[in-house]
Formats: structure tokens, sequence, C-alpha cells
């Protein structure tokens, strides 16, 4: 199998790493923060506003790679605080309706600028 480089214009320019890797039928998408794709700044907001810029670009760069949102197997979570799990929870739950992939939530310190939550995923693609 070849390691293959998943990038799209439509997603926040990574800096010094990958958006996602595509090996075999699995695709690794790298931590998501709530950055604008457009401006690649980050978007500081409540934790449900990050949640939703958060899953929103993940779905774009699964769709870059061949795969979607509902093809997600799992998912690692940070957030900030742990009060923040129900607010987190409401928004994700609308990105992952049914058959939720298997998930790990932890509140960290420090992610990067200052937000609240991170989201990274793994995929399949057929």
């Amino acid at each position: 199998m070849k390691k293959e480089v998943v990038y799209t214009e439509k997603a926040p320019d990574p800096g010094p790493y990958s958006q996602a890797i595509k090996y075999g039928n699995l695709i690794f998408v790298a931590g998501q923060t709530s950055e604008d794709p457009a401006t690649n700044k980050p978007a500081h907001g409540s934790v449900a506003e990050q949640t939703e810029r958060i899953l929103t670009n993940i779905g774009v760069i699964l769709e870059a790679a061949g795969s979607s949102l509902d093809k997600v197997v799992r998912s690692d979570v940070y957030i900030s605080d742990m009060k923040f799990k129900d607010e987190m929870n409401a928004v994700y739950r609308k990105f992952f309706p049914n058959d939720l992939p298997a998930r790990n939530c932890v509140a960290v310190a420090g992610i990067d600028d200052g937000l609240d939550v991170e989201i990274e995923v793994i995929a399949g693609v057929e």
C-alpha cells in the first residue's frame, strides 16, 4: 500500500503537516481546530460554534479523500474543560446522527490558539 497525502483548498491550510493521509482504505484526518478556511485564522466563538466549524472542515477534507462523515469509524475529541462536553455533544450529534463512531473525549490544556475544541478522525473509503 502507498501513503497518499490529502489536501483541499476548501479546508484550512495545514502548515507543517498534512490535512489527512489516505492509506489503503483508511483516511486519517489530522486534528482540526476551528480555523476559517478562507482566512486560515482561528474562529474563536462558543464551543458549539467551534465544533460546527471543525466538523464542517473535517467533512470537506473527507470529501476530498473520497469519503464522508458517515464513514467515520473513530473520532478523538479534545476539549479545554469537561464542562463543555454537553455543548460539544449537541453539535457533534448533528454531524453523526446514526451509527456513531467509536470515540475518545478528553479535557486537555493548551489547545492551539487558545481554542476550546480539537477533533481528529479516522474514516473508511471504498
